[in-house]
């Protein structure tokens, strides 16, 4: 198998305005950073950026669309997550093993931070977000979870309620190891933390007899 070209390695100039603009928003929140200084971070003219987006609000509705909900909704799409439609141990592991690496990665972090900061501004992109955690990452383990329960693979008489009980059970390990502490919980006690709920889980929605 051919390497990959070294320009296909790169970011592009839409990820680097992102990235660029999440480390600003983060750091000066959303009012305090302005265009030009994004620019200017990606090495770029005011008037060049506009040519990727139309406005700051642009920028931040991309961000709500490549990262948090949005980016763990994208990965419930693909084939991967989609070949563990008969199993759902599998799929709820890798789910969460995923997430895992996902409240790991900075960028996460520092999307996470800007959101909280930003919670009561912006409306439109309030909606927004709201709208992709609790319809297309939501939804879309509902999906899952009725799909098991049809195939009397788990019990659940209400796969939305599923959903959500699992949702709720990995976001209070979240608060409880990376957003509420100081400091991240060490990489191990996280992972067993999060493993001890999934096996909870799972064993909460096993059939009868199972």
């Amino acid at each position: 198998m051919a390497e990959p070209a070294a320009s296909d390695l790169q970011p592009s100039t839409r990820e680097r305005i992102l990235a660029a603009a999440l480390d600003l928003f983060a750091r000066q929140g959303f009012a305090g950073a302005s265009v030009r200084q994004i620019a200017r971070a990606v090495g770029l003219r005011e008037s060049s950026l506009y040519n990727h987006f139309e406005s700051k609000e642009a920028i931040y509705h991309a961000l709500i669309d490549s990262y948090g909900p949005a980016s763990s909704a994208q990965r419930l799409r693909e084939p991967r997550f989609q070949a563990l439609r008969g199993d759902p141990r599998a799929f709820c592991r890798l789910y969460a093993a995923e997430l895992l690496d996902q409240w790991r990665d900075p960028r996460e972090q520092q999307f996470n931070e800007l959101i909280t900061t930003e919670r009561n501004r912006l409306p439109t992109e309030r909606a927004h977000y709201v709208e992709t955690l609790f319809s297309a990452e939501s939804g879309l383990l509902t999906d899952y979870f009725r799909d098991f329960a049809l195939a009397g693979l788990i019990q659940a008489p209400n796969p939305r309620e599923t959903a959500r009980l699992f949702m709720g059970g990995l976001t209070f390990i979240r608060l409880e190891h990376f957003i509420v502490p100081a400091q991240p919980s060490p990489d191990d006690e996280a992972a067993r933390a999060l493993e001890r709920l999934v096996d909870n889980f799972l064993a909460l929605i096993s059939p009868r007899g199972a």
